[in-house]
This record gives structure tokens, C-alpha cells and sequence, in this order.
């Protein structure tokens, strides 16, 4: 029986197709802007496509890159993020993040607030994140 649940397991493991971890934002202040940054793995053999993020916490939800142009950094919106098969993509500082634009509350530390990813293969993932400072 034991040996059953065990192969249970390790098959729901390998059905998962993507398993998100390490999700935090930072604090912030109502009407002010923050960022999300997670990890997330592609356990497929396949490439999955990260489309977009949702969240009721702020007015805009945008997957964003950072990056330097004529030693200058900036960041701009990006329409999506393909993740290679077995592999994991960081959300970091410097690099791809969440921008929350315009937020509804304040972000307290130690808090966790709710966010969808919305996968092209493997549908809506919900995730929690911890507010930190980083």
C-alpha cells in the first residue's frame, strides 16, 4: 500500500507541468508601484509560455524586463516568457519581473497576497507570495 501512494506521488510529480517557487514582493505604499519575482520550472519536454499574470492587488499587472541601452537601464513590458523544457526561469531583480502598477493597498511585510499565472499549456497556476524587503 505504502508503495502504491508513493508511485501516486512521484506520478503526480512528473503530471505538474510547471512548479512555481521562492514568490516575494516588496513593501509599498497604496498608489505606489512594486515588483513580484518567483521561479518558476518547466518539468515538460516541451517549451510552456508564461502569457500574463493577474492579481486583484494592483490596477496593472505587467511581466516586465530590465535592461541597459547606451549605459542607461530601463525597464519595458514584455508581451510573454517562454521557459525551455526542464529547466527553470528566475523572476529577479535586474532581470524579468512582475511590475503591480498602481496598487490598491499598502504592502506590509510578512503579508502574502494571491496571483494567477496563466500559462499557454498549463492553464491558470495559483501561487502566494510573501511581502519582503529584498
Amino acid at each position: 500500500m505504502v508503495l502504491v501512494f508513493a508511485f501516486l506521488a512521484l506520478l503526480n510529480l512528473h503530471l505538474q507541468k510547471v512548479d512555481v517557487k521562492n514568490a516575494w514582493l516588496r513593501p509599498a505604499n497604496k498608489g505606489m508601484n512594486s515588483a513580484l519575482y518567483f521561479e518558476v520550472t518547466n518539468n515538460s519536454g516541451k517549451p510552456e509560455t508564461l502569457l500574463y499574470v493577474s492579481s486583484n492587488i494592483a490596477e496593472l499587472v505587467q511581466l516586465h524586463e530590465s535592461y541597459t541601452q547606451k549605459g542607461m537601464m530601463g525597464m519595458r513590458e514584455v508581451k510573454d516568457v517562454v521557459i525551455k523544457p526542464h529547466s527553470t526561469f528566475s523572476f529577479k531583480e535586474g532581470g524579468y519581473h512582475v511590475m503591480l502598477l498602481f496598487l490598491k493597498k499598502n504592502l506590509k511585510p510578512n503579508s502574502t497576497k494571491v496571483f494567477f499565472l496563466h500559462f499557454k499549456n498549463s492553464g491558470t497556476v495559483k501561487i502566494k507570495a510573501v511581502v519582503k524587503k529584498g
